[in-house]
């Protein structure tokens, strides 16, 4: 490919690349959403935002015994950008898988951009072709949750920091690019608190670099703090997530097991366990080895920022697979190729050429293959299907807004029925599932498919003290005798 394409050129490719990308997911979003109860969390909050009520007035009764399941509530940043289409679409799944595919598409141009100047403009083709029609990112589209959007503000952000970076200008006071960086810091955390990271970055970066912390990195760290405290005062608390933490070393040896199978299954074929892993492991040495490439150069911003978000990963207890890990698999993708770039140098040329071919080859034939696997019509399983359906429906129209739920997916209850919920105690004691169920004056035990096998035995063993009022062929809602 020529690489002395003029600038226009290249973005033209680009845009049309990414163009493609996105009719593809756009013609192939598919209806429903899975149970997973993060979306509904997020989208009450966008609804209370565009209908003016009280942010945090979702129904959902945390229950601090399963913290896991997700915090009081949410950063407000996500349930904002939400807002809009709720106004105008009201709880229209699509619409807002639609706003998702939007800010994938822009995130895959911040991506050429901040790397434009780094890697040759054949090899960006592909990453941007890596990321976008990778199955794993094909799938997620269909989630309504703030990883995506984390994802464009968090490359914004890195966009900002190594452009300023890079001019080596930065005792010059300047405003725009240390408050822009601050600000989109902010959004990153203000979308996914992780988001934080940024900041002790900054200043590791610059003792390692310049011995001392910049204005930069001064100004930049003084909006962000600006915002949080906002935010922290006015709408939503971290205070809850820290819950989950668990003192226990094994959870990192767990998680390291759990997530490099996860990372693993981004190359799946869908067909041959053996291949994939074989493929997954060229991936990592070329991943390496561009890292440690970059590393006896000059350290940048990403060599410190991969690491250190990948350390709260691993030591953070409730795993999510490959979710947790999309802010970083683009810069495996750049390092894997920083690593090719680093066979072109070598004196087997002709060599080198012919295996990154192959393995390019060999994923896009992977990614084909696993779409084989894959189903393109609705969610199964998932908050569309009629039964669920019907049980709201019956809830809705048969139950007291005042009356409060026990179920395993509160947060999905009480956005589509608009009845307080909490899920039920995660334990063999039955004094203390009872004790929270009066604690909290529930009315309600719904039960189905999606419960965990303790609760059914819980509910054999109390059938005097349970009166069944409703059930469908995967539901029951039985009403509390008190």
């Amino acid at each position: 490919m020529n690489i002395n394409l003029s600038t226009k050129t290249q973005n033209l490719i680009i845009i049309t690349l990414i163009s493609t990308i996105g009719i593809f997911y756009l013609l192939t979003v598919r209806a429903g959403h899975n149970w997973l109860g993060d979306f509904s969390m997020y989208i009450h909050h966008a609804k209370n935002i565009a209908e003016g009520i009280d942010y945090n007035d979702t129904g959902y009764i945390y229950n601090p015994s399963y913290p896991s399941l997700g915090p009081k509530s949410y950063p407000p940043v996500f349930p904002f950008l939400l807002s809009p289409v709720y106004k105008i679409f009201g709880l229209n799944l699509t619409a807002m898988k639609i706003e998702i595919i939007i800010f994938f598409l822009l995130f895959l141009f911040v991506y050429f951009m901040l790397f434009k100047n780094e890697l040759p403009f054949k090899y960006l083709i592909i990453m941007i072709a890596m990321i976008g029609f990778n199955p794993f990112f094909w799938i997620f589209k269909d989630n309504v949750l703030s990883d995506i959007p984390f994802l464009l503000f968090a490359y914004i952000s890195l966009f900002l920091i190594l452009q300023k970076y890079r001019s080596d200008n930065l005792q010059e006071i300047q405003l725009l690019y240390p408050v822009l960086a601050g600000l989109f810091i902010y959004l990153s955390y203000g979308t996914r608190s992780i988001g934080f990271i940024f900041i002790p970055c900054l200043f590791i970066h610059d003792i390692i670099r310049y011995k001392k912390p910049t204005q930069f990195t001064a100004i930049a760290t003084l909006v962000f703090v600006f915002f949080m405290l906002l935010q922290t005062f006015s709408l939503h608390s971290d205070r809850s997530y820290f819950d989950q933490l668990k003192g226990d070393h094994k959870i990192i040896l767990r998680n390291i097991n759990i997530y490099t199978d996860s990372l693993s299954q981004l190359w799946d074929n869908g067909y041959n366990r053996i291949v994939t892993q074989v493929l997954f492991i060229i991936i990592c040495a070329l991943t390496l080895i561009g890292y440690v490439i970059r590393i006896k150069g000059r350290v940048t911003f990403l060599e410190i920022f991969l690491p250190l978000y990948v350390g709260i990963i691993l030591i953070w207890p409730s795993e999510q697979g490959n979710r947790f890990f999309i802010p970083v698999i683009p810069l495996f993708i750049m390092y894997t190729f920083t690593g090719i770039t680093k066979l072109e140098l070598l004196q087997l040329k002709k060599v080198g050429k012919l295996f990154v071919i192959i393995l390019i080859t060999a994923i896009f034939i992977s990614y084909f293959g696993k779409y084989t696997k894959l189903n393109f019509g609705p969610i199964n399983k998932g908050v569309g299907e009629r039964d669920v359906i019907e049980l709201f429906e019956y809830i809705k129209n048969n139950t007291d807004e005042g009356d409060v739920f026990i179920f395993r997916k509160p947060r999905v209850l009480s956005l589509y029925t608009e009845r307080s919920a909490a899920v039920y105690q995660h334990t063999n004691n039955d004094i203390a599932v009872w004790n929270f169920v009066h604690g909290i004056g529930a009315n309600y035990l719904i039960t189905g498919y999606i419960d965990f096998e303790f609760m059914s035995l819980f509910i054999e063993r109390y059938q005097n003290r349970l009166e069944e009022r409703y059930s469908n062929s995967n539901f029951t809602v039985y009403k509390i005798k008190l």
